[in-house]
């Protein structure tokens, strides 16, 4: 289920039954009594994980139980937002409501009581329907899977193009006799990239079969059984037809040992094809002898975690999408068996189908074997290319495999990436407030943030292959990500299936019960073909085309009558101009987001949503933030294009946001300072956005010491000389900030804990205009102990000096547009020995020789643009 709404109602009764203990008084014991049907309800989900593709039955009552659980979510959500209406009435028309108040609360316990013996209903239908795990349902499972397993092996094992190079050196690195210990050596990448036909290539070239005396493959299932992976190992090996019978009566720790004995004294070479988890490895790891002669193990994975688990000194090999070109190659290989090439009037639209498989093997071959059935006319493959994706349905059928075997808390995660279009860079960050806001993250470490455990959600999808790194920020962490097109429909047809999300456009205007809605290009089609019908949709993105999208007050009436429980709430390339104070009623709302030029003010009612986490206003033009902005103590993340002005006229001993991690880009002075002074903020942007702010710069930014979580530090146009920081940075980026001859530098230096640095449009000489010496950067001696990432962009600065033992851990540097630099500290930087990437563009012609130098003696990458 990949809404998992039992798991977040687990999650968010307890909270209700904290937050409104009050008022919920009367229906306590129902609330109670839900949670208890909810836990065994759930240990039911988890034993059926498996079984819902297989039979219907059970696909039907997990149906079932979705749904319930969303009507219960309904009401409790509906019960809330009730409460609240009442909560904002007057003294007297709390008294005049208390019967209506009282009526709802029976409303509420029939409701809920009705819920739970529905609940009960579905449980116990277990036995009737005999709906338990059993060994021959394990068994049907498992035979689907190496049924499509079957399938994209007979797929992949095609001569694929573009390999020769990968070949080359994973046999190169296989077979290097400099290395005697026995070394696993992992190919991981997504499914259908060819990392079995490459592991083939390898497993059958005569060269390394010349290498090794004793070669097996082994093909490793989902549903693994150890005594069963033993006993087909032992199988493909020389041994004697004795034992060869015996096998099926030894046990376990018998086939151990006699597998370990064969290899003993052997050069070997072990192919363990498909590997989805590190306990696979973990129990057979001890039965591979190392005999100190250069044997070798290849894996193959969707599962990065697998090939780190199993390193001994060999990095994964990451297989990477095939170039346009190879993709071209592959198609024509393909769709013209016999070699007779591509005619020219079909070379066109032949070449958008083989870019719109995105690099992606098994999707090509699929295609191309259909292309070589069809007939070879402009207007057949015209048919053919404007469905791609739909003719590719059997590549889908293999890569869902990948989702079946997420772990329950990651499903929804995966299948929320459908909400962005294709081929789309996913911005990190907000990918992640929108998880915690959606409410997918779960953790019970309240030492641990839920965008930390949100990053390693992420991490884990990037390491499955379900997701690819886009950009990358400078401390190695992904900036950007993209899900490849296939994944992205799988995404989108699962969460029809399950009523999880729907997109819709103006091809596809209608609309199901899902609970959540991306309406992506022209709006105004969507709201005018689906009229006022109230929704229990959780979450409303629009997502306007290149030219934007228009959002007028009318659509707003539309958005307030129709989703009064949502929780994100999101609009991005849309020309939304106000916000009505109606939008106070949405106090459900987690997560806002707004991306409009033309959005110039912010109502004073947006202070109303209490239960705000995420308040993002990066793209509009706002000058000022409402007066009750601290009212929102549930706030973590408040994003602005800066800089926007903070009033600091409220006490903030009573309104705080005591949640606030995240405050950028905002013009700070020493009477709003004191305000974020009690947050946890630990990232922070500062604009001074004129000289007469500038004044206090110095006072301000001594008064940051008070913020005791500080991590992150962002300061814009600022003409004094700073002073002094918190030791807890670990990153600084400075925009248009006067640090003086060497000064600002000297106290940038002995931080002890900063591993960023990124200056930018920075001035470093004396303000006069005839001021001596001429700019330049200096960093003394010793200084920036753990600073690992330096960026330099557009400083008027003509040459860099540097103290010997500074910068000691630094590994990435870039210089950009720095046009008049002519000069480096050579010796210093030929001696940092972390020292890996280099990135140099726009500056002086006359550093390249210098850099190419040092590259030849510290061997790190360079790029030079």
């Amino acid at each position: 289920m990949g809404d998992n709404p039992v798991t977040f109602l687990l999650q968010y009764l307890p909270e209700v039954l904290a937050q409104e203990a009050n008022f919920l008084r009367g229906v306590e014991d129902q609330v109670k009594s839900l949670q208890r049907e909810l836990n065994l309800i759930n240990i039911f989900l988890e034993n059926s994980e498996g079984e819902r593709n297989e039979h219907a039955i059970v696909r039907e009552v997990v149906s079932q139980i979705r749904d319930v659980a969303h009507e219960a979510h309904d009401v409790i959500d509906t019960f809330i937002l009730n409460v609240a209406k009442h909560k904002r009435r007057s003294t007297v028309g709390k008294i005049f409501h208390s019967v209506t108040h009282a009526n709802m609360l029976h409303h509420v316990a029939m409701k809920i009581e009705a819920i739970n013996r529905e609940l009960n209903k579905i449980y116990n239908n277990r036995e009737r329907y005999d709906i338990e795990r059993t060994e021959a349902r394990k068994v049907d499972v498992a035979d689907r899977e190496k049924s499509l397993n079957r399938r994209r092996r007979e797929v992949e094992e095609d001569n694929v193009v573009g390999f020769v190079h990968h070949w080359k050196t994973l046999v190169t690195q296989l077979t290097d006799r400099r290395n005697p210990k026995l070394d696993v050596i992992s190919i991981i990448g997504m499914g259908g990239l060819g990392k079995t036909t490459l592991a083939m290539k390898i497993y059958q070239s005569g060269h390394v079969k010349r290498h090794f005396n004793c070669h097996v493959w082994v093909y490793v299932s989902q549903d693994f059984r150890i005594r069963e992976l033993l006993v087909t190992i032992l199988k493909e090996m020389a041994i004697s037809d004795e034992l060869r019978r015996r096998l099926k009566y030894l046990s376990e720790n018998e086939l151990q040992n006699k597998l370990s004995e064969y290899l003993q004294g052997k050069k070997y070479f072990v192919v363990m094809d498909d590997i989805w988890s590190s306990e696979v490895w973990n129990e057979v790891r001890s039965v591979f002898p190392d005999n100190f002669n250069g044997s070798r193990i290849l894996i193959t994975s969707r599962n990065k975690k697998v090939a780190l688990d199993a390193r001994q000194s060999s990095d994964p090999y990451l297989l990477p999408f095939l170039k346009d070109d190879e993709s071209w190659r592959l198609l024509c290989k393909k769709a013209f068996p016999l070699g007779r090439g591509c005619p020219g009037e079909l070379k066109t639209l032949g070449g958008q189908m083989a870019i719109g498989c995105r690099g992606l093997p098994l999707s090509i071959v699929v295609l191309g074997g259909l292309l070589a059935k069809v007939e070879k006319t402009h207007r057949t493959w015209s048919e053919i290319c404007g469905n791609v994706n739909w003719h590719l349905s059997e590549c889908k059928d293999i890569l869902a495999l990948s989702y079946t075997h997420l772990p329950r808390h990651l499903k929804p995660c995966f299948l929320y990436l459908g909400v962005y279009p294709e081929d789309f860079e996913i911005p990190v960050k907000q990918l992640i407030n929108l998880w915690v806001a959606e409410g997918f993250i779960q953790h019970t470490d309240h030492k641990v943030s839920s965008e930390k455990v949100a990053e390693d959600y992420l991490k884990e999808l990037i390491d499955r292959s379900l997701v690819q790194m886009a950009s990358v920020r400078t401390n190695g962490r992904a900036k950007t990500c993209r899900v490849h097109d296939l994944l992205r429909d799988f995404c989108i047809s699962k969460s029809v299936e399950e009523k999880f999300l729907e997109v819709r456009d103006v091809k596809n205007l209608s609309t199901n019960a899902s609970r959540r809605l991306s309406i992506q290009g022209s709006i105004d089609p969507y709201i005018s073909s689906n009229p006022s019908h109230p929704t229990s949709a959780r979450s409303l993105l629009f997502r306007g085309d290149d030219t934007y999208s228009g959002f007028d007050p009318n659509h707003w009436k539309w958005v307030n009558e129709n989703f009064e429980l949502v929780r994100v709430l999101s609009f991005k390339h849309v020309d939304l101009y106000s916000i009505p104070k109606m939008i106070s009623k949405l106090i459900h709302l987690r997560y806002l987001g707004i991306e409009s030029d033309a959005l110039k003010v912010i109502p004073d009612s947006i202070c109303n949503l209490v239960n705000l986490e995420t308040l993002d206003m990066r793209g509009t033009s706002l000058n000022r933030l409402p007066r009750g902005i601290w009212k929102l103590r549930r706030l973590r993340n408040l994003y602005t294009s800066g800089p926007v002005s903070l009033l600091h006229d409220l006490n903030p001993k009573v309104e705080a946001m005591w949640n606030l991690q995240v405050l950028s880009t905002v013009s700070l002075d020493l009477q709003n300072v004191p305000l974020i002074a009690p947050t946890a903020i630990r990232k922070l942007g500062i604009w001074f956005a004129s000289n007469e702010s500038n004044c206090g710069a110095i006072d301000v930014l001594a008064s940051l010491h008070r913020l005791a979580h500080l991590r992150t530090l962002k300061i814009i146009n600022c003409s004094e000389l700073l002073s002094s920081f918190p030791s807890t940075i670990t990153k600084i980026t400075f925009r248009e900030v006067y640090l003086g001859v060497g000064g600002g530098m000297m106290v940038l230096g002995q931080l002890p804990n900063l591993h960023i640095l990124k200056l930018r449009s920075c001035f470093l000489s004396n303000l006069e205009v005839d001021a001596e010496p001429p700019p330049g950067l200096t960093v003394i001696a010793d200084s920036f102990p753990v600073l690992e990432v330096l960026k330099l962009e557009k400083l008027e600065i003509e040459n860099w000096e540097q103290g010997r033992g500074a910068m000691p851990l630094l590994m990435c540097l870039a210089i950009k547009e720095c046009n008049e630099l002519t000069m480096l500290p050579r010796d210093e930087l030929q001696s940092l020995n972390a020292l890996r990437d280099v990135e140099v563009s726009g500056s002086n012609i006359s550093l390249k020789p210098m850099l190419e130098e040092l590259q030849r003696n510290r061997g790190f990458n360079l790029l030079i643009k």
